[in-house]
């Protein structure tokens, strides 16, 4: 199922907008003179202290305003952003087909953030007609530049034959790479492929670390994932105590196949270990460097 929130990156979701790019100098005053001046990047690093709230409050339509100058001279990192807020319906009316528009121009400068949001509008039909060839290509001009979500989007279509001839070893390869990269979703599909053997050889061990590493950044799916290897002992020895932190874990993060997974796992348990099972999960936070794939009790 792919599923999308305008600005958010969802799990389970190729659709995945990204957030506005960002700079360091907060000097409005000084970027505000030389906009005025018609300096375009002058516009576009005013418009962005102001979507953000860089020292002064916030305010989208001085954003969209600054933005929309520096997007009409051409500047790409402004034309993604104005793209972003239509988008949002952040400072001007909510408009898809001018969130694509804008998209598109940047897009068409090379913008990897950019290719990447156009691509998952024409996968939509979000502001244009849905075309998932179309999305394929702007999924492509992004990954080959890095860009992790596109990559996931890409092989996310891969697997599933969308816009392109189905093929396992090209979504594995888009993946590996995007989880390589960090991006949670993709490295649990890593995970997923290693569990299941799918294209590569299974390897119940390698699955847990791939889990392990998507589930540090809350991922619900991995959570879950690591859930069930710990209920039936596969890739880790068998702990229901730990498997019931996993599960209701990963159901405070929104995966609802948890809970059903939880209550029939409780059946198994006595008391003492359903009580151990919840201390466990509310004690759970994600660790980034942790090496061991486990609920980590906060100290």
């Amino acid at each position: 199922m792919k599923l999308n929130i305008y600005g958010l990156s969802l799990l389970m979701a190729p659709f995945s907008f990204l957030f506005a790019q960002t700079v360091n100098d907060f000097d409005l005053p000084h970027w505000e003179r030389l906009a005025q001046s018609g300096d375009a990047n002058a516009q576009y690093l005013a418009g962005e202290i102001y979507e953000n709230g860089r020292g002064v409050p916030v305010d989208y339509k001085a954003a969209a305003a600054w933005y929309l100058r520096a997007a009409l001279q051409g500047q790409s990192d402004a034309e993604y952003n104005l793209g972003i807020l239509y988008l949002r319906g952040r400072g001007v009316t909510e408009d898809p087909k001018e969130a694509a528009k804008w998209f598109r121009k940047s897009a068409d400068a090379g913008d990897k953030l950019a290719q990447c949001n156009l691509g998952a509008l024409y996968e939509q039909g979000l502001g244009v007609e849905q075309d998932a060839k179309e999305a394929v290509k702007w999924y492509l001009s992004s990954a080959r530049q890095g860009d992790a979500i596109a990559q996931y989007n890409l092989g996310s279509d891969y697997l599933d034959g969308i816009g392109v001839t189905q093929d396992q070893e090209q979504a594995r390869h888009w993946f590996q790479l995007a989880a390589d990269a960090g991006y949670a979703p993709a490295q649990y599909k890593i995970g997923w492929f290693y569990s299941s053997g799918l294209v590569v050889s299974r390897d119940l061990q390698k699955a847990a670390i791939w889990f392990h590493l998507a589930a540090v950044q809350c991922d619900p799916l991995a959570i879950y994932a690591l859930g069930l290897m710990a209920a039936n002992g596969e890739g880790a020895p068998k702990n229901s105590v730990v498997a019931f932190a996993y599960f209701t874990v990963s159901a405070q993060y929104g995966y609802k196949m948890a809970l059903p997974a939880r209550t029939q796992l409780a059946k198994l348990m006595n008391a003492d270990e359903i009580r151990e099972g919840w201390d466990l999960a509310n004690r759970w936070k994600p660790v980034a460097d942790s090496a061991d794939p486990t609920p980590t009790p906060v100290k």
